[in-house]
């Protein structure tokens, strides 16, 4: 299921990643018993990696207890979903605005010059994973252009705040997202010319009208959506959560 992982590395942290990307890409999906031994053996790690890869998400609310000692990935729900964009609306359309704004005052800085030259790297690079369909590349993609942009914007908080909520976003937005990765990146590219541009409110707009339409693809999810997507999430439309 998982891939060994190189050795003289951040065991911790490369064990917490693989396990995110395997969440990602619904080779683990809720409700299914996490086994330690199982995980450290398919990494190629000892168990101790892994039970602390285990209480760090466990701390971010990716891993929720399963029966009396075991763990399991969090089933994501409707309700839930709708709040934490309503946030994440107001911040990442903050953040755009801050950005254009620093580029109207002519307020950037070595480092945010190389922030737009690793973003136009991005686009590009995805614009060649869109032809080859590399879906679960994009998905890393996308997560990165919005930390770049957030980067932009100046203001730390803002990625601060979103950080260990988003990755219960990110996982909704991999199930959902597939097939529809041209018009996701096109839209990024727009977003990235308004702030360039200093065009503060097409900034926002375009932000705006991106993130409404991961909302879109929330659902309501029902039988005849991707089945393998919805198992993928445990999305819960329950909506008391």
């Amino acid at each position: 299921m998982l891939e060994k992982l190189p050795s003289k590395i951040d065991l911790v942290e490369s064990v917490k990643t693989a396990i995110l990307e395997a969440i990602l890409s619904g080779k683990i999906n809720p409700n299914e018993k996490l086994s330690q031994t199982k995980i450290a053996n398919e990494l190629g790690v000892s168990r101790q990696p892994v039970i602390q890869a285990f209480r760090i998400l466990s701390e971010q609310g990716i891993l929720v207890p399963h029966g009396k000692k075991g763990l399991t990935v969090t089933a994501l729900d409707q309700k839930g979903f709708c709040k934490l964009l309503a946030v994440r609306k107001e911040l990442d359309c903050l953040g755009v605005r801050l950005a254009a704004q620093r580029v109207t005052a002519g307020g950037l800085i070595d480092e945010d010059h190389e922030i737009i030259e690793a973003i136009n790297k991005l686009i590009s690079d995805s614009n060649l994973l869109i032809v080859n369909g590399e879906h679960l590349k994009l998905v890393r993609n996308d997560i990165s252009f919005h930390e770049l942009l957030r980067a932009l914007s100046g203001n730390e908080f803002i990625q601060l705040v979103l950080e260990a909520h988003l990755l219960h976003y990110n996982r909704l937005v991999s199930a959902m997202s597939v097939n529809l990765h041209e018009k996701i990146w096109d839209q990024h590219q727009r977003i990235l010319d308004a702030i360039l541009k200093g065009n503060e409110e097409l900034a926002e707009q375009l932000t705006l009208e991106h993130l409404e339409h991961n909302e879109e693809l929330a659902g309501p999810l029902t039988s005849e959506h991707n089945d393998t997507a919805v198992a993928a999430i445990g999305w819960n439309h329950d909506a008391n959560g």
